[in-house]
């Protein structure tokens, strides 16, 4: 059985809980209304508010449930706080997880769960709105919507309480401090600035925060004006944090972070300011000086050192920042104007491909309109079928003949027309909505073999991307398993792409992960070889079959010697591995005759075809069946 990690703030987080005063205390309707509602919209037997303290999963309110508590250590809701999204298991007995937790193998002869995260007034994940059902299940999109809607009603409740608490007992102590001090007198017993420090400062790194950046930038607006000099406003935000966290662990991710706002600090001058505004997300204000008049000079010193490899299992992690500047007082004369441009122009470093700093200019106000209207519109698209995918061949570069396909996923827009994966899949990694598409191109993508298989074709294996999420923090493996069975499709024609990082997150999960896929029969590849961390010693502890080497390489082996060594290594490495080898993005035919005398495999690129439609794709598989080999047309 795997028990949940402890959270890095955990002691704050069990503060919060303790302030909540809800920690048994007596039932209450207002609560017991809700899991009643929750348990009869979503046709499950059982419905709790749990709220997770030190030792033991604590029942506010249950439904369906006698017990009113667990040990922490068997509790799935204890899993669930360590993540920012829902946990959902469709089937605990399938999931490496949980298929031995005695909740599972004992009453209450857990199957299905689902739990959606519930947070006190300071942002401290305390518990979990949670269902249960005793057979696995499926939870639509509109079933997941339903239970975030029931759990925001917890919180506004939990937010009154505390809130009502809060206003009673400021009223009591200043009654009492009246009666003894008088009006004036400060509060005994509390440290002089102690809580003006904690109001104005990140309580990780000691930085200033958000609000007193703000009051700083003020008094540089009216300085500025006064004497003519400018300032300039830098947003830092550090490229796939998340990755540090998942790789490395909270602790270790905390700790990098107060590593930066050390280096940073260092490299300040009188008058400038570091601030910390996000959990990834650094501000700071540089001020012109005699020496160095232009502060964007100052600014570049800062990346360089900010800039570093950190240590990571199987290789390193670049460190990067993508930072957005506005300059004062042309790019706004306010503090809130100032830092939103700032914020626009970090993004769109971000957008273009980290690791930049991007000045703002007034046209990037328009691109950051289209991104958010594209944020908002990739909620609906699922909805209301925009989202469409094409399939790209790939061909068996020894005999010529088709080998296969990708499974690619596009997004029509009413308005803009046909949208690039690179601009709307990085807004879905963003706003969690990943994991539905995800979900949606593997089932669309099996459905859709079923199709060809209906009509009498000839089929080959598709290949699906798997994000993040998809892979770590759901049941992967019983999700393909009920796909397969429910289209009838051979396992042995669905190819499951993880990208390296995906698998470094969690290595000893990936690999049970993974082998219960092989277990299926579903062939397992690392897409995009190179652009990640790991080696081929990593490698050789996960359960693959295929490796695709990064499109970026293949492109470049025409007129770089040191791509087409790195091509050359990589296959015979990869062969000895005894793993497959298919290289992504040829478009020449010198690339195609450099790849077939590397004794590369399989090639997928436009020199064979584009991705095409699924009706082409039936034709396309007709012609091949046909006709000669590919690779002789």
């Amino acid at each position: 059985m795997e028990r949940a990690r402890i959270p890095p703030d955990e002691a704050q987080r069990l503060a919060a809980l303790q302030a909540t005063g809800l920690l048994g205390s007596a039932p209450e309707e207002s609560f017991d209304r809700i899991t009643r509602v929750a348990a009869r919209l979503l046709d499950v037997p059982i419905a709790l508010v749990s709220l997770i303290d030190r030792e033991r999963q604590w029942f506010k309110s249950r439904t369906g449930l006698d017990a009113c508590e667990t040990p922490r250590d068997i509790s799935l809701c204890g899993h669930a706080i360590l993540d920012d999204v829902p946990l959902v298991v469709p089937d605990a007995t399938r999931d490496v997880r949980f298929h031995d937790n005695p909740l599972v193998t004992g009453s209450p002869h857990l199957r299905f769960y689902a739990g959606v995260q519930l947070h006190s007034i300071d942002h401290k994940k305390i518990g979990t709105l949670c269902v249960i059902d005793r057979r696995p299940r499926q939870l639509t999109n509109a079933d997941l919507d339903a239970l975030r809607d029931l759990a925001g009603i917890i919180e506004q409740l939990v937010y009154s309480r505390q809130l009502a608490t809060a206003a009673r007992s400021l009223g009591d102590e200043l009654r009492a401090e009246r009666a003894r001090h008088g009006m004036d007198a400060p509060m005994p017993g509390r440290p002089p600035g102690d809580l003006e420090w904690l109001v104005a400062h990140d309580v990780l790194t000691g930085l200033p925060n958000r609000q007193e950046m703000v009051r700083a930038i003020g008094e540089s607006i009216v300085h500025s004006r006064e004497h003519g000099r400018p300032a300039l406003v830098a947003c830092l935000n550090i490229d796939r944090f998340k990755r540090f966290n998942e790789l490395l662990g909270h602790r270790v991710a905390d700790q990098i972070l107060v590593n930066i706002a050390r280096s940073v600090q260092s490299l300040l001058r009188e008058g400038d300011l570091l601030a910390r505004s996000g959990s990834d997300e650094f501000l700071i204000l540089l001020h012109a000086r005699g020496d160095h008049p232009e502060p964007e000079k100052a600014l570049e010193r800062i990346m360089t050192v900010a800039n570093r490899a950190i240590p990571a299992p199987g290789g390193e992690i670049a460190l990067t920042f993508s930072i957005g500047t506005a300059l004062m007082p042309m790019d706004g004369d306010d503090a809130d104007a100032l830092l939103n441009n700032a914020v626009t122009a970090m993004r769109h470093a971000k957008a273009q491909g980290r690791g930049e700093i991007q000045p703002y200019s007034a046209s990037l106000r328009t691109e950051s309109g289209r991104r958010l209207t594209l944020e908002s519109h990739l909620r609906r698209a699922l909805a209301q079928d925009e989202l469409f995918l094409d399939y790209q061949p790939k061909v068996d570069l020894r005999s010529g003949h088709l080998a296969g396909f990708e499974a690619l996923v596009r997004w029509r827009h009413p308005e803009f027309g046909v949208i690039r994966p690179d601009e709307f899949i990085p807004i879905a990694e963003e706003t969690g909505l990943i994991v539905p598409i995800s979900d949606w191109v593997l089932r669309t993508a099996v459905a859709q073999l079923g199709a060809w298989r209906a009509q009498g074709l000839a089929v080959v294996p598709v290949a699906v991307n798997l994000s993040a999420r998809q892979f770590l923090q759901s049941d992967v493996v019983a999700s393909v398993a009920a796909l397969l069975e429910a289209s009838g499709v051979p396992s042995d024609l669905l190819e499951l792409e993880l990208t390296e990082s995906v698998s470094m997150a969690d290595p000893e999960r990936s690999v049970v992960v993974m082998r219960g896929l092989g277990e299926l029969g579903v062939t397992l590849s690392i897409d995009d070889f190179g652009t990640g961390y790991s080696s081929f010693a990593y490698l050789k502890r996960l359960p693959l079959d295929k490796l695709k080497i990064d499109k970026s390489f293949v492109q470049d082996m025409g007129h770089s010697t040191e791509s087409l060594a790195i091509v050359q290594a990589i296959v015979a490495m990869a062969h000895r591995l005894q793993l497959s080898v298919i290289a992504e993005g040829g478009e020449t035919a010198d690339q195609v005759a450099a790849l077939r005398k590397a004794e590369c495999d399989q090639l997928q690129g436009y020199y064979y075809s584009k991705p095409l439609p699924a009706a082409e794709c039936a034709d396309f598989i007709r012609a091949n069946a046909a006709a000669a080999p590919v690779g002789a047309l």
